[in-house]
């Protein structure tokens, strides 16, 4: 059985800090490195690349990402709205209706929507493989996907 512990640092770390622990008979398993991160083009630190993409959530360990199944049925609902020619506005309106909500808990509107299509175009072929889409899909001449 091993013990683990996380020292949080709060000065600079020195040689002796290294060879105390290792003289404790405690052995380096993980460096961890931070500095502060610079802006780009008036955007505040930290907020350019690093928001995990729409249908996906950090997984419990925090070390890869995992499937968001709420978000992955707005991004369904909207994939087969887009599929019934429905304008953004209507789109916005079903989710709504539905009690879907946006990321930060708003109402969608047709911009929001919009604003998801970049996500949608990288993540529909995924999206159009599973099985749920395959059952529910509109097929031309229907009006819902329990007609017909």
């Amino acid at each position: 059985m091993s013990e683990r512990v996380r020292d949080v640092l709060t000065g600079p770390t020195t040689l002796d800090y290294f060879v105390g622990r290792l003289n404790s008979g405690w052995k380096v398993v993980a460096v961890e490195w931070e500095r502060e991160a610079a802006s780009v083009a008036g955007e505040p630190a930290g907020a350019v690349g690093d928001e995990v993409p729409y249908g996906f959530k950090i997984s419990g360990d925090c070390l890869h990402l995992e499937e968001n199944a709420g978000e992955v049925q707005v991004l369904l609902l909207i994939l087969e709205e887009i599929v019934r020619d429905r304008a953004f506005s209507q789109i916005a309106d079903e989710l709504n209706r539905k009690g879907m909500r946006t990321r930060n808990g708003s109402n969608w509107t047709s911009a929001a929507v919009f604003d998801l299509l970049p996500r949608l175009i990288e993540a529909g072929p995924r999206l159009m493989k599973r099985s749920d889409w395959r059952e529910q899909r509109p097929r031309a001449g229907r009006t819902s996907p329990s007609a017909g």
